[in-house]
């Protein structure tokens, strides 16, 4: 069969299937299969398929209709300028964290001590390390499963000034201080769990999505005990936040006394995305 036949069949099965946007669907699923970038997948329209291929995207294409995300079915996602291995049991990241990783490295000195709260995949450090290599990051991560994912992308890339630790926010940072607290915690509250696509809702790690007191449980903690492993002279905080928590975390922010500049920053699509406080 040749790659245009092909293509056009899975647009149909996913037609059929009620995806919202079908081609966008074949030709990402295609284009993972063929090694090639979805824009190329016209000059090779021609080119039989070979059963090789064929076999491998019909295993995708059963797990895609049955919603799973394609960053987990092909077991990495990028990441700013990364390819990060991903799977079950860890959150994908999100372009919207990409911007977070953008305003962190315009607004931090050099030579800056970071730590990140809720590490997850890595995302987050591992972008800053790579981008900033005056910087050192240091990442917590609760979750056991999520952590394989962690060290797994850390070893990975092999960037000498980023290392990550197994615990709860601040636990494994006892008595430290640093320049800078990133976080994109759970913030989702749990009575929108229905509001989310299947995709996310199914798959995903709960304990990376949702959290108690309408989704502010984690981040009104970690605002809370931030001061204490800050640098009182100057130190900044960014945290990832739903787009009704504004009002919220600045006040949660401005309730510990600590902080003397306190802003929400948009995201790149212009929502009210991103705590930014500084000392």
């Amino acid at each position: 069969m040749k790659t245009a036949q092909y293509q056009r069949q899975l647009t149909r099965i996913f037609t059929e299937h009620g995806f919202e946007v079908p081609e966008i669907e074949s030709a990402y699923l295609l284009s993972e299969v063929m090694n090639v970038r979805s824009v190329e997948l016209p000059l090779h329209a021609e080119e039989p398929l070979p059963e090789e291929q064929l076999r491998k995207a019909e295993g995708f294409l059963k797990r895609r209709l049955a919603h799973e995300p394609f960053q987990y079915i092909f077991g990495w996602t990028p990441f700013r300028f990364l390819e990060l291995k991903v799977g079950p049991g860890v959150l994908v990241p999100r372009p919207e964290t990409e911007y977070l990783v953008e305003l962190v490295m315009k607004r931090l000195p050099r030579g800056a001590n970071v730590c990140e709260l809720g590490a997850g995949s890595g995302a987050i450090s591992l972008a800053l390390a790579s981008e900033r290599s005056d910087l050192s990051v240091e990442g917590s991560e609760l979750s056991g499963e999520a952590f394989v994912w962690t060290e797994t992308n850390r070893k990975a890339l092999a960037l000498p000034n980023v290392r990550f630790h197994r615990g709860n926010l601040f636990e494994p940072f006892r008595g430290r201080r640093f320049d800078a607290v990133v976080a994109n915690l759970p913030y989702v509250a749990e009575s929108e769990r229905e509001l989310l696509p299947p995709n996310v809702r199914n798959y995903e790690p709960a304990e990376a999505l949702f959290s108690p007191e309408e989704g502010f449980s984690l981040i009104e903690r970690a605002l809370r005990e931030a001061p204490d492993h800050l640098r009182p002279e100057r130190s900044f905080l960014f945290f990832e936040i739903g787009e009704m928590q504004g009002s919220r975390a600045l006040d949660a922010a401005r309730e510990t006394g600590f902080f003397k500049h306190l802003g929400i920053e948009p995201d790149q699509y212009g929502v009210r995305r991103f705590l930014f406080a500084e000392r």
